[in-house]
């Protein structure tokens, strides 16, 4: 931990998505399940993968404003149309419309819940994500998780990871930046909360990294929020300090967030 006061963290803003939320393996269990139920044979793991990157690719347009606002539910939908094509699989305008209902119903990381539910005792704790408000709220309720409040980029005007999306988080929690702790998994969403003026938490989700090093295996790189390629890191935690608050799991988090209490 960085030498900081935590007195001073008034909320915690969650990534949700592989932070919290396991995409990959809720949404593999379904690709596995209904191409089963057609007869296709497909790799539901790439499939997976190219469906949610994919999204990150039509999304970069519409953060830079060069095309019309769109939530994640309508750039899932679009991505989905370029996955099927790829795996040629074919599916009507319904049939697509169901699937993508499936990222509501998306599965916690088991340690998830109960820790956000402590953190609640002590500080505001809110969602800040890319993913629709949709999203965020029906798959915190397939959870039961609550929480303080759920803030969509889909409303902010600004996606991550522009430095604006973060400090309207802020404005709206009536708070400034550095009274205000990004929590994620993922380190290009934390460096870009920091650069926004919030303190930063990482939390250790190995099956979250390793599926994007998995998926960019063959290319050496990984995707960021903003769509930028990179050279992925082994799955460890990173080095001391660069983090305000670095934990290895779930529980760790809690313990140091809640120390002093």
């Amino acid at each position: 931990m960085s030498n900081f006061d935590i007195s001073k963290v008034k909320a915690l803003a969650w990534d949700v998505g592989g932070t919290v939320f396991d995409w990959h393996y809720t949404i593999k269990e379904e690709i596995t399940a209904l191409a089963r139920s057609r007869s296709k044979d497909i790799d539901a793991t790439s499939f997976t993968n190219k469906w949610r990157f994919k999204m990150f690719d039509l999304l970069q347009p519409v953060r830079k404003h060069e095309a019309p606002w769109k939530n994640a539910d309508q750039l899932h939908l679009e991505a989905l149309d370029f996955v099927l094509n790829e795996f040629d699989w074919e599916m009507t305008l319904a049939e697509k419309e169901e699937l993508n209902t499936v990222w509501h119903r998306l599965n916690a990381w088991p340690d998830a819940p109960k820790n956000i539910e402590k953190l609640r005792t002590r500080f505001k704790v809110t969602v800040l994500t890319v993913l629709s408000w949709q999203i965020a709220v029906s798959s915190s309720k397939h959870n039961k998780i609550s929480w303080d409040g759920i803030l969509s980029c889909e409303f902010l005007g600004h996606y991550k990871p522009d430095p604006e999306a973060y400090q309207k988080a802020a404005t709206l929690l009536g708070l400034q930046p550095n009274e205000v702790m990004m929590c994620a998994a993922h380190e290009n969403d934390l460096n870009a909360a920091a650069d926004a003026g919030l303190r930063t938490a990482y939390v250790h989700v190995p099956a979250e990294k390793e599926v994007v090093l998995r998926h960019f295996q063959g290319t050496g790189e990984a995707i960021g929020l903003d769509g930028s390629l990179s050279t992925p890191s082994v799955v460890e935690l990173p080095p001391d300090n660069k983090y305000d608050v670095i934990a290895k799991n779930f529980n760790e988090l809690t313990t140091k967030l809640l120390i002093n209490k």
